[in-house]
């Protein structure tokens, strides 16, 4: 789901928590159910659900974990009595407890309950014990991203929050997992064989021809064991790029990203890859797999260790054929079908369809004498059976053969054939399982399309026409109907470009969907030529025209950098002179004007004229339609230009505004400022991040719980200063938004980041650290592209890990291992960690040598004595002999 959607019902369930009231502790037991792994008993209400006094709400089996639930008003109010009690009271009935959690209906003050939380914490008897304290906006948020999926779950809590059920049915629209089609015939021979496979391996390849059933097994089987698994996501063919791959694949739904080896890693995941389009290495899958997680993949192509889908048996083939008909099959009709058909399942599909929308046995009789005579019986039976539905099914089918491929985007569909025309298909049989944001024929159906005489040049361009019409409507919404669209059909919109249909928001839609970094091109033509053109016309221009000049110029720009900077500068070089031709071109409206002149500037950034870019930037804000992509840039322009007095300044500014009126500083602009204010700067620090610390936290901890990405990367810039002038402050933030869901995490800046912040926060708190430090090393490992600093801060996290061996390795493959002293001495590090002081005092020395490390040698030093004392040469700090050369 989207962070607004997700945020919207966050918003929704907050009061709504505060009105359960009197059965507050009933709803608070089912909801630590279903959130923790750990069973809980629950003594705090009797079987009428009314609450009893005197006993502990829920406690573990073992003791170890207590819960207590209020519904009282004041809960957060003053020194938080009630909290206090209830603490006392759990730790007299159960002495052993070390986590105890305190659950309130009402709404959570931060400030109030982080000072409660240290005050108690810092209290003797809590040593070797946690807190964790949840109002009604921490609740709610649990629900939304952790609850939503769990059908379960959300039977039960909607007794409480019916709102629940609704926000259910709206989330289910974006399920990483198909649903089974109507006519589904269980086959549990096929399911329970499936379970037996994955028992002894965590993959395994399904095989058998079109409409065999591959997909539809693999979705039941998906369906009958979803208890087994925490995720279970769906691939289509275009989606899987190798194991490797997926490592570094987005996978995107309802817009939330995530990294697909990661959940296999460390959740308990079901993969399904449908019928991949390229070569599977089934060793490579399996070591992506976790404990608990395993891949199906379904193939046409005999695989080894493939499991090929039996055919029906007759008795399941009568099944399939008579579901839902009023008269069943005669004997002499089944017969004829069998011989000409088999076991084939998607055929008895179709037949039974065409049964139920008004067709007879002896048709179907006659039908089958009509194939036997072809090579491929199924699919000139698909041909026949099809050639039933020219009438009603003619335009629907005519848009999949337009398109070149049975699936596309259901936004689009619904829009283009609308919800009947789904249905009509779907009745029919003629779908296959599919996630519901994806309609998908039966392969066996659109490869009979060829050779029907449906379809004719009227039609084609009728779509054509629709699909413009569609992208234009969306291009302006901020949510993914545009994208989705454009990337479900974008070999189709890669044809039509190429043929010289280059509609611009054709361009625009490939623009979106294909990256200036992969390996795909895209001929568009020269932009400095177009905006000549353009300009030339003396007259208005498409505004859809105007952004497909001004981005495929900067799509070009960064496809031109993946050859080298050079080639990249001269393009950009050439390219301004398209901006001074937009300018020229009539009736442009205020807010194209500023496009035009933010455009410019980042051209001039491009090519190092950053002066002349900050012109434009700064004219864009004087003007009439300031935009806040350039109030960013100012900021950035102005740091690196090292004028940080403007740059904080700025940023002052749009703090002050954004503290003054809520609605006045959109949240992404809010973060980013916040990101980029150039907080090294001591006067960065005395104006904005101490003042204002409270609206900082408040701005990053409620942005981090709806789900704001940008969230973490601003925390990652101010972190490092609060570790060194303010840990409590970064400790409260933390414990606050607690672990961040890493999966969710759109880019590796953002994980990156956030991992070195909890580097510096949890080396040297001893015991206390630990999970800090754990988290640090998962987020340094869903990274799937790591610059050099970033390795090096991975194996430094692992010596303070004490995984010495591992960040050996990671340091030996470094090319500046020779060279840098600051890697040397960490090589020296993890030696000495793994128990080869020799080896380590060898790579001491050499970091000695390296006179750019000079204002760090007295620490060198330092680590040099540590390797002696273990090598049993020395008993004083021989490294002060060293001080002659400071």
């Amino acid at each position: 789901m989207t962070t607004q959607i997700q945020r919207r019902m966050i918003d929704q369930l907050i009061p709504a928590i505060g009105l359960i009231a009197g059965r507050f502790e009933d709803f608070g037991g089912k909801l630590l159910d279903h959130l923790l792994k750990t069973p809980l008993e629950h003594s705090g209400v009797n079987f009428l659900g009314e609450p009893v006094s005197s006993v502990l709400d829920s406690t573990s089996d073992d003791g170890l974990v207590v819960a207590q639930y209020s519904d009282e008003t004041g809960y957060f109010a003053g020194e938080m009595q009630k909290a206090s009690d209830d603490i006392d009271k759990a730790l007299v009935r159960r002495p052993s407890a070390t986590r105890i959690l305190l659950i309130a209906a009402e709404r959570k003050r931060p400030i109030v309950a982080d000072n409660f939380k240290k005050k108690v914490l810092a209290q003797p008897r809590m040593k070797g014990r946690s807190i964790g304290i949840l109002g009604a906006q921490t609740i709610a948020v649990l629900i939304v991203r952790k609850l939503l999926f769990n059908d379960a779950a959300i039977e039960e809590l909607s007794e409480y929050l019916p709102d629940l059920a609704q926000m259910h049915e709206e989330a289910a629209r974006d399920r990483l997992f198909p649903d089974l089609p109507i006519q589904h015939s269980r086959r549990p021979t096929i399911t329970s064989e499936i379970r037996s496979r994955l028992a002894a391996s965590p993959c395994l390849v399904l095989t058998g021809m079109g409409g065999s059933g591959k997909s539809e097994s693999a979705t039941a089987y998906g369906i009958e064991d979803a208890a087994d698994y925490d995720l279970r996501i769906w691939l289509e063919p275009d989606e899987f790029k190798g194991a490797k791959g997926l490592q570094a694949l987005p996978l995107v739904r309802g817009g939330t990203k995530r990294n697909v080896a990661t959940l296999l890693k460390r959740q308990r995941c079901l993969l399904v890859i449908d019928d991949p389009a390229m070569p599977v290495a089934i060793e490579d899958l399996v070591a992506l797999c976790g404990k608990g997680s395993h891949v199906l993949i379904t193939a046409r192509n005999a695989m080894p260790g493939e499991y090929r889908i039996p055919e029906l048996t007759p008795d399941e083939a009568c099944d399939i054929l008579n579901k839902a008909v009023t008269s069943v099959c005669p004997e002499t009709v089944f017969d004829t079908i069998w011989e000409t058909v088999g076991g084939h399942p998607l055929s008895y599909a179709l037949m039974n369809a065409a049964v139920l929308t008004g067709g007879t046995w002896e048709d179907i009789k006659l039908d089958c004498q009509a194939v036997g005579e072809f090579a491929d019986p199924q699919q000139r039976l698909a041909d026949r059976l099809l050639s039933r539905y020219r009438e009603v099914l003619r335009k629907e089918l005519s848009f999949f053969e337009w398109a070149g491929q049975p699936e596309c985007d259901s936004r689009f569909l619904r829009h283009a054939i609308l919800p009947v025309g789904i249905r009509k298909l779907r009745e029919r049989a003629l779908t296959a399982s599919d996630r519901p944001s994806t309609v998908r024929l039966h392969d066996v159906v659109y490869a009979s399309l060829s050779s029907l005489d449906w379809w004719s040049a009227d039609l084609r361009t009728h779509w054509k026409d629709v699909l413009e019409q569609y992208l234009i409507e969306t291009s302006g919404r901020n949510d993914l109907s545009f994208w989705a669209t454009a990337l479900s059909l974008r070999s189709r919109l890669r044809i039509l470009v190429a043929s010289g249909d280059a509609r611009p928001v054709y361009v625009l839609a490939l623009l979106k969907t294909t990256s200036p970094e992969g390996n795909d091109s895209l001929d568009l033509g020269d932009p400095v030529q177009q905006a000549a053109e353009a300009a030339a016309e003396e007259k208005p221009v498409d505004a859809l025209r105007l952004r497909m000049i001004i981005e495929t110029f900067e799509w070009q720009y960064l496809r031109a950098k993946q050859a080298g900077r050079g080639e990249a500068e001269t393009f950009a070089e050439r390219g301004l002179a398209l901006f001074d031709d937009l300018e020229r071109i009539p009736g442009l409206t205020p807010r194209q004007r500023s496009e035009i002149r933010h455009h410019r500037g980042k051209a001039l950034a491009w090519v190092d004229r950053r002066d002349e870019a900050l012109l434009e930037f700064e004219a864009v804000m004087a003007s009439e339609a300031p935009l806040d992509a350039s109030q960013l840039q100012l900021l950035r322009g102005y740091k690196n230009a090292k004028s940080n007095d403007k740059a904080i300044q700025l940023g002052l500014q749009v703090m002050n505004a954004a503290e003054a009126q809520p609605d006045a500083v959109s949240p992404s602009v809010l973060l980013a400022v916040m990101q980029d204010i150039p907080w090294r700067e001591e006067e960065a620090r005395q104006q904005i991040l101490r003042p204002r610390q409270e609206f900082i936290v408040k701005t990053i901890v409620e942005n981090a719980a709806a789900g704001v990405e940008q969230a973490f990367k601003t925390l990652a810039a101010v972190a490092r200063f609060w570790s060194l002038e303010s840990p409590e402050v970064l400790d409260a933030v933390l414990q606050t938004i607690g672990r961040p869901d890493m999966d969710r995490f759109e880019d590796d800046e953002t994980r990156l980041g956030f991992a070195d912040v909890l580097l510096e926060y949890g080396r040297g708190r001893g015991e206390a650290g630990a999970k800090s430090l754990e988290t640090a090393l998962a987020l340094f490992e869903g990274a799937t592209r790591s610059k050099p600093f970033n390795e090096q801060r991975k194996a430094e996290l692992l010596i303070e890990m004490s995984r010495c061996e591992e960040a050996e390795a990671i340091l030996a493959k470094r090319d500046d291992l020779q060279t840098k002293g600051w890697i040397q001495r960490l090589m020296a590090r993890a030696l000495l960690g793994a128990g080869r002081p020799n080896d380590a005092l060898g790579w001491i020395d050499r970091a000695l040598a390296d006179e750019s490390c000079r204002s760090h040698f007295h620490e060198f030093w330092e680590h040099r004595y540590e390797i002696r004392q273990v090598l049993g040469e020395s008993t004083h700090p021989v490294w002060t002999a060293g001080a002659q050369h400071f």
